[in-house]
């Protein structure tokens, strides 16, 4: 009696394998089921309406999106010469080296106003005078921003469409 009470107990805790037939049916549909899966996760963020972008799947909406206009507001310092002709201030008379600190300097000194601005160009003015060298025909400086067509200034057309003057100072009475 005991011997038939222990196998009893082995048959519901152990219940029959499947057949080999079976395992290699399931063995072949997982990787294509897991396939699948994976390529539905991937085309996801395309199917949504309207795209979103989200981590770890993107469909780039700053390349998918349509735009409206190919026009680029760029803050910047330029300097002038006596013809007027003006030229960007290199990035280390801004105070950095690296070309988008430099640029977020100038950025904050044009949202924060002319006040800013201003200090910004003495600054400028200051350190332009310590380099000397090419910046010594600069008459004035100016802190801007200048709008571009971003497809036209790459065929040739490299003048501003549109200007505005945040704060403008001359070099030989900067402080």
């Amino acid at each position: 009696m005991a011997v038939a009470s222990l196998a009893w107990s082995t048959a519901r805790r152990f219940p029959p394998r499947a057949s080999n037939d079976t395992m290699q049916r399931v063995e072949r549909i997982y990787p294509v089921v897991l396939g699948l899966a994976m390529f539905a996760a991937v085309l996801s963020p395309s199917l949504r309406s309207p795209p979103t972008d989200g981590f770890p799947l993107s469909n780039y909406p700053m390349f998918s999106r349509a735009r409206n206009t190919a026009a680029m507001r760029i803050a910047h310092v330029v300097a002038f010469d006596e013809g007027g002709r003006g030229r960007p201030v290199a990035p280390h008379l801004l105070g950095s080296d690296e070309v988008m600190q430099a640029r977020q300097t100038v950025r904050l000194a044009v949202r924060a106003g002319r006040g800013v601005a201003l200090d910004l160009c003495h600054r400028t003015v200051t350190a332009m005078r310590q380099a000397g060298g090419s910046w010594a025909d600069a008459v004035r400086v100016e802190v801007r921003v200048d709008t571009y067509d971003a497809i036209a200034y790459f065929e040739g057309e490299t003048r501003p469409h549109a200007s505005r003057t945040i704060a403008s100072c001359p070099v030989e009475e900067s402080p």
